[in-house]
């Protein structure tokens, strides 16, 4: 019998590394890398850090190699959207995170200073994408919008526990902080 791997994936800025670091606290083993966790020097600065936890992110080459992520079965990694589709055959668990596409934007353009060129397909490639991994038989994908997490933290890691993610759902649940989802729909005016 294969062991499950757990995967969190989603867009840029939709929550991915939240997610990871409240799943990593509830007991799953997470990996990441030191190299991605840079970025926070790189693109960061006294007044804003775009992921203090850090970014929970394999460099590329690895995600790219072929057979990924056998290496690490059993565990917690971060793939993104563009990718997890495509990723080798094993046992896999997916949360899918979503978010507002105009809170992704203006997220990222604050976190790394450019611009997302186009928006509007948003919605559109994601739904690709969850589709091509319901269509997997080695996928269980369970999809979360980020503003649900940072709302009612308790209900979205009762509802992965109850699909079978080993974990503390009061210790994830701990782990998020709202005061962190610094661009809200409701309170944004800039490309609305």
């Amino acid at each position: 019998m294969m062991t499950d791997t757990y995967i969190v994936s989603g867009f840029m800025r939709s929550g991915t590394s939240m997610m990871m670091a409240a799943l990593e606290a509830g007991g799953l083993n997470a990996v990441r890398s030191d190299e991605r966790d840079q970025m926070n020097k790189v693109f960061g600065d006294a007044d804003y850090e775009p992921n203090g936890r850090g970014f929970y992110e394999l460099p590329g080459r690895e995600v790219n190699t072929p057979g990924f992520p056998k290496q690490h079965e059993g565990k917690l990694i971060k793939v993104m959207y563009s990718n997890v589709a495509l990723i080798a055959p094993m046992q896999y668990k997916v949360v899918f995170m979503r978010r507002n596409s105009e809170e992704i934007r203006q997220s990222f353009e604050a976190a790394f200073g450019t611009v997302i060129p186009d928006m509007k397909k948003y919605d559109e490639a994601v739904d690709a994408v969850v589709a091509l991994c319901n269509n997997r038989k080695d996928m269980e994908v369970v999809e979360l919008q980020y503003r649900d997490v940072i709302d009612a933290p308790e209900e979205a890691f009762s509802m992965l526990w109850e699909h079978g993610w080993p974990i503390d759902v009061p210790a994830c649940a701990g782990k998020v902080d709202g005061t962190l989802c610094r661009f809200r729909i409701e309170e944004l005016s800039k490309g609305i």
